[in-house]
């Protein structure tokens, strides 16, 4: 971006590389489960994370995520902090309902991730604050996450939809659901499709139920965009389809 001057040249660049090992890390606390902001995907992808069926989300965004080249670089910080609709952790992370320890020499605050994402490449973070952690619930034992990325071919690409689901289950009730997507309203960054989730709370999980949120209400929350990689309509039918397949594989992966 700064090589096509598509934002302001720098007068510093910053290498973080000094503070690398005190910003990577995976933890469980007792307060939940904490990421640094500095800890690489590859790194996250040797943690509990990608062994607990609580998380199976991250094996799936790790799946999809550009090249292993980029996976042993790029930061989960990094992913979140640049803000557009294609940041495959933000979408996840939102059905996980994570916070951000934002930190700089003035102190250090916490904001929620959805509070956090103000526009396309717009977030609420100040000139002197870094991301320190990424911090949510440890989830239930009955819960699983789910995560997919339909484009036209398997790897670096964008996603003509990109979605994430959280379920857990009480019985074959549906005990809590989080549900997100690239975009579900103008603003071109990932957002909560919260109609969709308190229709599904405290129902008895089924097909039908999915086919019924995703025909009826899903599209009362949702507006889809035309643009040169394909047309609103198809985006909204591919939502629909997206919606059913993460929640059903949620079901399945808790189910065992």
């Amino acid at each position: 971006m700064i090589r096509d001057r598509r934002i302001p040249i720098p007068k510093h660049l910053v290498d973080l590389n000094a503070i690398k090992r005190e910003l990577s890390f995976v933890e469980k606390k007792d307060d939940g489960i904490h990421i640094g902001g500095g800890t690489t995907l590859y790194e996250l992808s040797q943690t509990f994370l990608h062994k607990d069926k609580r998380f199976a989300g991250f094996v799936d965004v790790y799946k999809k995520f550009g090249t292993l080249a980029l996976r042993f670089e790029a930061t989960i910080a990094g992913n979140l902090v640049s803000a557009t609709q294609y940041n495959d952790y933000i979408t996840l992370l939102l059905v996980y309902d994570a916070k951000l320890r934002l930190v700089s020499a003035n102190g250090e605050r916490i904001v929620r991730l959805e509070d956090f994402l103000i526009d396309k490449r717009k977030v609420d973070l100040k000139p002197n604050e870094l991301i320190y952690e990424i911090i949510f619930s440890e989830p239930p034992m009955n819960s699983s996450s789910s995560f997919i990325k339909f484009d036209r071919r398997e790897l670096l690409i964008a996603g003509v939809v990109t979605g994430a689901a959280f379920l857990a289950l009480e019985d074959n009730k549906i005990a809590d659901v989080k549900i997100s997507f690239d975009m579900v309203r103008e603003k071109r960054i990932p957002g909560r499709a919260r109609k969709s989730e308190e229709f599904l709370k405290g129902k008895e999980f089924s097909e039908e139920i999915l086919e019924k949120v995703a025909e009826e209400v899903l599209p009362t929350e949702m507006e889809r965009v035309t643009d040169w990689w394909t047309n609103a309509e198809y985006r909204m039918d591919m939502s629909k389809v997206v919606l059913k397949r993460n929640l059903l594989r949620a079901y399945k992966r808790i189910k065992g």
